[in-house]
């Protein structure tokens, strides 16, 4: 479609020749006489506006920026037609576009290259304003869907803990500003078994959320049966190994079907006699803390889940005695860096989990989230913070 141009001169003037200028490279043109009549013709919205600066002279000033305020309004882009006794580039301040002026008479090439400058300026405007307002659109799309993302994610964590008369459990999390793949949970299995995991699924944002959330219902007892199968013959249940629980996940979500792996610590704790049955698939891993102080590092495990269970899954065995504890953790914790790049890393977790003997079990996680603030000293995390701690109290 042909651009639309304003042309606004005395009638009788010298606009006969540049209308028809106009005409013959396509362009449709408004005519007007006057500065009102040009004032007016704005509302048809023409991509540019040639305005004859002796209308001023005949019209006075007032009606001059009449017409500019108009033009500005409408972010119409304007050329001045100036004779050679006027002054020109009084008409429109920068913010109306970008302005400039034709002194008449000109040369033909001169007042079409002008009016093509304008045109393309004003076009190339155009399309910015569009990409900017495609951008923000979907930035906003993706901050909502981060947001609904982190809901679902935070609505995942557990809001209670079993009610085990041997067992205390307590728990910290930090999410990162994007979603994070961390999540964890503790559920009663039966009479006697409490199971308790933590695991991290690769990368960010919303792909690993969605994925969270299908491992988080795989690992359920109303929508899996990974942790708990149902059998034929009494007792009609039976509880699979730590071992048997990850080879079962790293069946569920190969790499290819998803395009994401994750770590986790998987364990079965009995509430009779204290023994802890784990396993780790490429997590870090869990930290028991005796309740005389020394510390054992809980290893035993196998590769990430999601590439084919490159080795068998081996499994650990721990007993409890009253006042031991048990801390699982994401790498987010022992990844995290202070402003100088420098690791808080598994040994001073390790060194701060052994000053919190004497704490309350929720007051020793709080104190683990306070070093690492104070290690930081203000950095940025770049990963889900999460820490689970359970502490066996004895029948």
């Amino acid at each position: 479609m042909s651009a639309k141009i304003l042309l606004a001169q005395p009638a009788g003037g010298e606009g006969l020749p540049l209308y028809e200028l106009l005409r013959t490279q396509g362009y449709l043109v408004l005519t007007a006489a006057t500065l009102s009549e040009a004032a007016d013709r704005i509302g048809e919205s023409p991509a540019l506006a040639l305005l004859d600066r002796s209308l001023a002279d005949l019209e006075g000033p007032e009606a001059w920026e009449k017409l500019s305020r108009e033009c500005r309004k409408a972010d119409i882009c304007c050329l001045e037609l100036a004779s050679s006794g006027h002054t020109a580039g009084n008409f429109l301040p920068a913010e109306s576009g970008v302005p400039g002026t034709i002194t008449m008479p000109a040369e033909a090439s001169e007042i079409l290259a002008k009016i093509d400058s304008q045109l393309t300026i004003r076009r190339l405007s155009y399309e910015l304003e569009l990409v900017h307002a495609r951008l923000r659109k979907q930035q906003l799309e993706t901050l909502e869907n981060r947001r609904s993302a982190s809901l679902i994610q935070r609505s995942l964590l557990p809001d209670r803990f079993p009610k085990v008369d041997s067992f205390r459990f307590a728990w910290r999390f930090l999410p990162w500003e994007q979603v994070g793949g961390d999540l964890f949970n503790v559920l009663q299995l039966d009479e006697d078994t409490v199971m308790a995991y933590l695991f991290d699924v690769s990368g960010h944002g919303i792909p690993a959320a969605m994925v969270t959330v299908s491992i988080y219902q795989s690992l359920s007892l109303h929508t899996g049966d990974i942790v708990k199968k149902s059998l034929k013959a009494p007792p009609y249940y039976d509880v699979p190994s730590p071992g048997n629980v990850l080879h079962e996940l790293d069946l569920e979500y190969p790499f290819e079907r998803f395009g994401k792996f994750f770590t986790i610590s998987y364990m079965l704790l009995d509430a009779v006699t204290g023994t802890v049955r784990y396993s780790n698939a490429g997590h870090p891993p869990p930290i028991l803390v005796r309740a005389g102080g020394a510390q054992e590092i809980l290893a035993a495990g196998g590769s990430i889940v999601g590439l084919g269970e490159l080795v068998p899954f081996e499994e650990g065995r721990v007993s409890l005695d009253p006042g031991d504890r048990l801390y699982l953790y994401s790498d987010g914790i022992t990844e995290f860096r202070d402003a100088g790049g420098e690791l808080f890393g598994q040994q001073r977790l390790l060194q701060e989990l052994g000053r919190q003997g004497k704490r309350p079990l929720d007051a020793a996680c709080e104190k683990v989230f306070d070093s690492l603030d104070a290690f930081g000293k203000g950095s940025r995390q770049s990963d889900d913070m999460t820490l689970l701690a359970i502490e066996y109290l004895g029948r």
